[in-house]
């Protein structure tokens, strides 16, 4: 009796575990001028798109993605599903706060310009003092086919 009480308990457990983890696409791949972006936005990923800014620019934006899609060979026009936006500071001068409020500057001027493809985009904010204040890393997945 006490097997099937520790076998039925153990299931239970594991259908609370696959009901709360994420499926969220995967990130990674094709990086623009900083080498260590997939360190700085987060480890193995296999697939996905990773661009570093310096200024805002949403014509610069939406060519990098257009290169992206040639390359992947994805249909023109898709739509980005997930964007993490992280932004960079100084450790050494300033709270790590400060590159999360330039991740949501970032953000705004992203939501506020013309590039349709961050219309249904989730978009998530971070923070990373390996990255210069003046540095803002997008990590995009898009829908493609």
């Amino acid at each position: 009796m006490g097997g099937w009480l520790f076998a039925d308990s153990f299931l239970a457990l594991m259908v609370i575990f696959l009901a709360t983890i994420s499926f969220v696409p995967s990130l990674g791949g094709a990086v623009s001028s900083t080498s260590n972006v997939g360190n700085i936005a987060g480890g193995s990923y296999i697939k996905g798109l990773n661009l570093v800014y310096e200024d805002f620019d949403p014509a610069v934006i939406r060519r990098d993605i257009q290169d992206f899609e040639r390359a992947e060979k994805i249909s023109l026009g898709s739509q980005v599903l997930y964007a993490k936006i992280v932004g960079g500071y100084d450790a050494k001068t300033e709270p790590a706060n400060k590159g999360t409020f330039r991740a949501l500057l970032y953000s705004a001027r992203i939501k506020s310009s013309d590039l349709t493809e961050f219309a249904e985009a989730k978009i998530d904010l971070g923070t990373s003092d390996k990255l210069s204040p003046t540095q803002i890393v997008l990590r995009l997945t898009l829908s493609g086919s």
